[in-house]
């Protein structure tokens, strides 16, 4: 089984049938990227997030809100139908910094964080610059970081951040993108994977691929039956079901399946 916290697939086929990306054994995550709607966001995100919710029981995020602070709309927004919200992309917003920009969490991103809360949604941590990550971990009760890797990149995350967010039980998700996690085929995924435990446990990690927001990703990972092909990689190198489970299912289902 598989549990995928971050696919962009609503954003990249709004015509197609959602339907066709789910199998039996897998839960996906699907993350509504507003950066990529130019007008009437909100409109847009609520007709994704209907036709989502009657395809069945599917995950469903949103990827920036930054398009909810004009009038401060988030005040009146209903965020109790996603499973998590990020406060921006990788530039500011009103509510706080993205990570290649310089901006902080503001004063409007502490209501919209108290906002999000209140109504049993997590906050995403993920697309945060390193001030404002930290910013948001000392206000935010219920987080997650969806889709990072482990390396220098801005999008990632350092040991520091990593360090705080095992602290706090809070889930991980390893993204598949080259660029983050500096991994060229399955095995090197797999020795990212590794590193991780080896430092941190197997208690926090979980997937965000980031698939369809992406091409950067090894051809030999870039869809689900090749990734479960991971498993048997690290099944090889001694790792047991039980913390195989963990990092591919069982982490990121008992965040999604916490009562609101």
């Amino acid at each position: 089984m598989l549990f995928d916290l971050h696919n962009d697939f609503p954003t990249r086929f709004l015509n197609a049938d959602y339907c066709r990306f789910f199998k039996a054994e897998q839960k996906i995550t699907a993350a509504i990227w507003t950066s990529e709607f130019a007008t009437d966001a909100e409109s847009t995100v609520e007709a994704v997030t209907q036709r989502l919710m009657a395809s069945g029981n599917i995950p469903v995020a949103i990827e920036d809100i930054g398009f909810l602070a004009c009038g401060e709309r988030f005040r009146q927004f209903d965020f109790s139908k996603y499973f998590y919200c990020s406060l921006t992309w990788n530039y500011n917003t009103a509510f706080a910094g993205g990570a290649l920009d310089d901006g902080r969490l503001t004063s409007l991103g502490k209501s919209a964080i108290q906002a999000i809360e209140n109504s049993g949604c997590c906050v995403d941590l993920a697309h945060l610059n390193r001030k404002s990550f930290f910013d948001v971990l000392d206000c935010a009760k219920n987080i997650l970081c969806s889709h990072t890797g482990f390396n220098n990149h801005p999008r990632s995350l350092n040991d520091m951040q990593i360090k705080a967010l095992v602290e706090r039980k809070a889930v991980i998700g390893l993204c598949a993108v080259r660029a983050f996690v500096g991994a060229n085929s399955a095995e090197q995924f797999a020795d990212v994977i590794d590193d991780f435990v080896q430092k941190y446990g197997c208690d926090s990690l979980a997937f965000g691929t980031d698939f369809n927001g992406s091409d950067d990703i090894p051809d030999d990972i870039n869809d689900y039956d090749k990734l479960l092909n991971v498993r048997d990689i690290l099944i090889r190198r001694g790792y047991g079901r039980e913390a195989v489970n963990k990092i591919f299912f069982e982490n990121a289902n008992t965040l999604y399946s916490k009562e609101k």
